[in-house]
C-alpha cells in the first residue's frame, strides 16, 4: 500500500471518529460531503484509489437508513463508472504463480478488489431489497431500505448486464414479478426491458427467461400481468428460425421409422466404443510413461482461450447463435404454453392475469411457430373459447391471436373457422357497457386488463376494448374471401344492431366493418332494401351466424344511427346507408381502417373525440348603451335622473319629526359603545406599565446578582494570590535556614 493510500485511509478513519461524536443532522452532512470526495478521486484515478471504496461499503449496512441510502446510490453510480465492460475471471494457481509486470499485478488487484467489493454490496442489496423474505439473522442488520435496494438492482441490471453476478441481481428482481406491487413489478420489467434490448449474445435474455418461466411454474400463472411483458423485446434472427418454423414434417412409413431409429442407435453405440477405446488407449500409454501432447489439461487450457477470445471479439458463430436463438425460442414459447395450458385446465389462475401478456406474445412470434404445434394451438384456442374461464376482452384477444396464427404459414392448416366466427357473433349479441366496451366485465378483470394493455408495447397492447374487438372482426372477416354469404350478412346486421348501443369509438368502428363486409360481398346489400328480400326470417336471438338466416334482415339500424348525437357516427351510418345496391362502391371518405377510426373516436377516457369547437365570437362586441352614446360625441344623457328619482331623492330630503330624537339616540348608544373600547384600552395600559415595572424589577436583582458575583470572584482571585506571594516567602526563608546549616557542618 502506497504512503497515499495510507494517509487517505487515516483520514477517513479519523473522520469516522469525529463523526461519532456528533449530532445526527450533523453527521448526515459530514457523510454526504465524505462520499461526494471519495467517490470523486475513485472515478477520477479507479486503479490507485479503489481501496477508498471500503469505507463506502461499510456504510452501506450503516443504522441510519439516510446514510446507507446515500451510500448505496453512490455505490452504483461509481460502480457504473468504474466497471469494465467484460467479466472478470478470477486468475488460476498457474497464472497466479508465474512473474508479471508491475502494471499486470496493479490491473490484477485492481479487479480482484473491484470484484469483491461488488459481490459485497450486491449480497447488500439482495438481503434489503429481495424479493425473499429475510430471516431472523438478517433483520437486526442496517442496510438501505427496500425501494432503494430495488432501484438500484434494476440500475445495476440495466447498466450491468455483462459483468460478474449476474445471476445473483436477477434471482432478486425476478421475485418482486409474483407481489402484488405493481410500482416494483413495473420497475423490475422496464429494468428486464432494457437489459434484453442492450443484450447482443443472449445469454442475459435465457437466464432472464428461464428464471421467470421457473417462477410462472412454481406460483402456477398467479403472477404480475407485467411479468411477460419484457420478453416482447427479444430479437429474434427470423433468418434462422423462421426457415426451421416453415420446414413441414417428414412423413416416413412405418418401416422407414424402425430402420431410421434403428441407424440412430448403430451411430450412438459406434460413438460410444470408439470413445472408450481411446480412453482405453490413453490409460495404457500413461501406464509406460508416456505423455501425450493433447493431454487433458492444455486441450482445457486450448478451449478456455477460445472461449476467451470468442467472448472479446464480441461475435458469434452461425451454430452457437442458431442454438442460442433455438432455446431462447423454446423457452418462451413453453413459458406461454404453459399460461394457456392453466387457462385450459380444471384449476385455472384466479383471473388469469398472465393471459392477455401470453396472448400478445403469440401474436408477435406467431411467425416464428412450428408447423407441427400449430393444429395443437388452435385446439386449446378453440378449449378456452368454448369454457367460461376467459373474460370477454381474452376472448376477444384469443380471436385475434388465432387469426395472426393463421394468417401466417399457418394457412396450410385446414382448420375450420365456423367456430371462431360463433365466438365472435356471439360476443357482439353482448351489450355493451359504457367504456368498457361489450360483455360488461367485472372490475377486477377490467383491472387487470388494464394493466396488461399497458404493459403490452407491441402492436395491440395499448388498444381499449372496443378497439380489440374491432381489430378481431377486421382481421377474422376481413382478412378470409370465402366466408358464407349468409354469415357476412348476419355479421353486418349485428354490428349495426351493436353500434347502437355502444360509445361513440365502437360503434365508428362497428360501422366501418360492416361497410366492408357489404363493399366485399355485394350479394348482401340487400339487407339496405327497405323490404326484407331473402326467404325466411331472421332471428336476432341465435349465436350462430349460419343459422340466423342474414339474408333475410334489413339494416333499419342506419336510420337511427343516421340521427345519432357523435358526428362521427351520424355521418358513418349515412356513408353506409347511401352504397349502392349494385356494382362498384366508391372508397370511404376517412382513409384510416375501422380499428384506427374506434382508436381515434373512441370516448372511454370521457373526452369528446373530436373535441367540440368553441362558439365562434361576432365582429364586432357588444357595447352598452353609455359606450355607444360617447362614441358618437354625445353626452351621456343615460345618467340624468329621471322623474321618480328625482321625487324619491326630494322625499328623503324632508326631514321626518322624529329625527332629532333618532339622532340623541344614536348619538348616546355610539358615546357608550366609545366608553366601552377608552375603558378597555385603559385597563390594557395598566396591565402593560405593571409587566414593564416587573420586567424593570428583575432586570435590576439579575445585573446586582452579577455585581455580587463579580465581588465574589474577585475576591476569591486576591485570596489565590495572597497564598501565592507567602508561599514564595516562606520557601526564600527555608533555603536561607538550610544554606546556614550546610555551612556550619561544612566548617565543623
Amino acid at each position: 500500500m502506497d504512503p497515499a493510500t495510507k494517509a487517505r485511509l487515516s483520514q477517513a478513519r479519523a473522520a469516522i471518529a469525529l463523526e461519532e461524536e456528533m449530532s445526527a443532522d450533523e453527521r448526515r452532512e459530514s457523510v454526504k460531503a465524505r462520499l461526494g470526495a471519495t467517490c470523486q478521486g475513485v472515478m477520477e484515478d479507479p486503479e490507485g484509489k479503489w481501496l477508498d471504496l471500503r469505507e463506502v461499503c461499510k456504510l452501506c449496512e450503516d443504522r441510519d437508513g439516510a446514510v446507507a441510502r446515500l451510500a448505496a446510490l453512490s455505490m452504483v453510480l461509481v460502480f457504473k463508472d468504474v466497471c469494465p465492460g467484460y467479466r472478470i475471471r478470477p486468475p488460476t494457481q498457474k497464472e497466479l504463480a508465474m512473474k508479471v509486470s508491475k502494471e499486470t499485478q496493479k490491473l490484477r488487484d485492481f479487479e480482484a478488489g473491484l470484484l469483491k467489493m461488488y459481490g459485497n454490496f450486491v449480497r447488500v442489496l439482495v438481503r434489503c431489497g429481495g424479493g425473499k423474505g429475510k430471516s431472523r439473522s438478517q433483520r437486526g442488520k442496517g442496510g438501505p431500505d427496500s425501494a432503494t435496494a430495488l432501484r438500484c438492482l434494476c440500475v445495476l441490471l440495466e447498466s450491468l448486464p455483462h459483468f460478474n453476478y449476474r445471476t445473483d441481481v436477477l434471482s432478486a428482481l425476478v421475485p418482486h414479478l409474483s407481489h402484488v406491487d405493481s410500482a416494483a413489478a413495473d420497475a423490475v420489467a422496464g429494468s428486464i426491458a432494457n437489459a434484453i434490448k442492450a443484450d447482443m449474445q443472449g445469454d442475459t435474455t435465457l437466464e432472464a427467461l428461464h428464471m421467470v418461466a421457473q417462477l410462472v411454474k412454481q406460483n402456477r400463472c398467479c403472477c404480475h400481468p407485467a411479468a411477460l411483458s419484457p420478453f416482447l423485446e427479444i430479437r429474434f434472427d427470423e433468418g434462422i428460425l423462421a426457415l426451421e418454423a416453415q420446414k413441414a414434417p417428414e412423413v416416413l412409413s412405418r418401416k422407414q421409422n424402425r430402420k431410421k431409429r434403428a441407424d440412430e442407435r448403430e451411430m450412438i453405440r459406434k460413438a460410444r466404443a470408439e470413445k472408450e477405446k481411446k480412453k482405453a488407449e490413453k490409460e495404457r500409454m500413461k501406464s509406460f510413461g508416456h505423455r501425450d501432447d493433447s493431454d487433458s489439461e492444455e486441450e482445457d487450457l486450448e478451449a478456455q482461450l477460445e472461449r476467451d477470445m470468442g467472448e472479446a471479439s464480441g461475435r458469434m458463430d452461425n451454430a452457437q447463435k442458431k442454438k442460442m436463438q433455438s432455446r431462447m425460442l423454446e423457452a418462451t414459447f413453453e413459458m406461454y404454453f404453459r399460461v394457456l395450458k392453466n387457462a385450459a385446465g380444471a384449476n385455472p389462475a384466479r383471473g388469469l392475469p398472465l393471459m392477455t401478456p401470453a396472448l400478445v406474445g403469440l401474436g408477435k412470434f406467431t411467425h416464428l411457430i412450428s408447423v407441427t404445434f400449430m393444429a395443437d394451438l388452435m385446439e386449446v384456442f378453440r378449449q378456452l373459447l368454448a369454457g367460461d374461464a376467459l373474460t370477454t376482452e381474452q376472448k376477444a384477444r384469443c380471436l385475434l391471436t388465432a387469426c395472426e396464427v393463421l394468417s401466417g404459414h399457418g394457412e396450410a392448416l385446414q382448420v375450420d373457422t365456423g367456430e371462431f366466427h360463433r365466438q365472435l357473433y356471439a360476443m357482439l349479441g353482448q351489450p355493451s357497457s359504457g367504456s368498457s366496451g361489450w360483455g360488461g366485465d367485472s372490475g377486477d378483470s377490467r383491472d387487470g386488463s388494464e394493466r396488461n394493455d399497458a404493459a403490452n408495447n407491441a402492436g395491440s397492447g395499448n388498444a381499449d376494448r372496443g378497439t380489440l374487438r374491432i381489430r378481431a372482426l377486421q382481421r377474422f372477416l376481413g382478412g378470409y374471401s370465402h366466408v358464407d354469404q349468409g354469415r357476412v350478412a348476419a355479421f353486418a346486421k349485428r354490428l349495426a344492431g351493436a353500434a347502437l348501443c355502444a360509445e361513440p369509438g365502437e360503434a365508428v368502428g362497428a360501422l366501418g366493418v360492416s361497410r366492408q363486409l357489404l363493399a366485399s360481398y355485394p350479394r348482401t346489400r340487400c339487407l339496405l332494401e327497405n323490404e326484407r328480400v331473402g326467404t325466411g326470417v331472421f332471428d336476432p336471438h341465435v349465436d350462430d351466424p349460419g343459422a340466423a338466416v342474414g339474408l333475410a334482415a334489413v339494416l333499419w339500424d342506419l336510420a337511427l344511427l343516421r340521427h345519432h348525437y357523435h358526428p362521427a357516427v351520424a355521418a358513418a351510418a349515412d356513408e353506409v346507408a347511401r352504397m349502392p345496391l349494385a356494382g362498384a362502391v366508391p372508397p370511404a371518405l376517412g382513409s384510416h381502417a375501422p380499428a384506427e377510426l374506434a382508436r381515434l373516436h373512441s370516448t372511454t377516457r370521457g373526452d369528446f373525440r373530436p373535441a367540440i369547437p368553441p362558439p365562434k365570437v361576432g365582429k364586432r362586441a357588444k357595447t352598452s348603451v353609455l359606450d355607444r352614446q360617447t362614441s358618437r360625441g354625445g353626452e351621456a344623457n343615460v345618467l340624468t335622473p329621471g322623474d321618480k328619482l328625482a321625487r324619491i331623492i326630494a322625499s328623503e330630503n324632508n326631514r321626518d319629526p322624529s329625527a332629532p330624537v333618532v339622532a340623541a339616540l344614536r348619538r348616546h348608544f355610539a358615546e357608550t359603545r366609545e366608553f366601552g373600547v377608552n375603558a378597555g384600552l385603559r385597563a390594557e395600559v395598566a396591565r402593560l406599565r405593571r409587566m414593564s415595572i416587573k420586567a424593570r424589577e428583575r432586570a435590576e436583582e439579575r445585573r446586582a446578582a452579577e455585581k455580587a458575583e463579580k465581588a465574589e470572584k474577585a475576591a476569591k482571585k486576591a485570596e489565590k494570590a495572597e497564598k501565592a506571594k507567602r508561599a514564595v516567602a516562606n520557601g526564600g526563608a527555608g533555603e536561607k535556614v538550610r544554606a546556614k546549616k550546610s555551612k556550619k557542618k561544612v566548617e565543623a
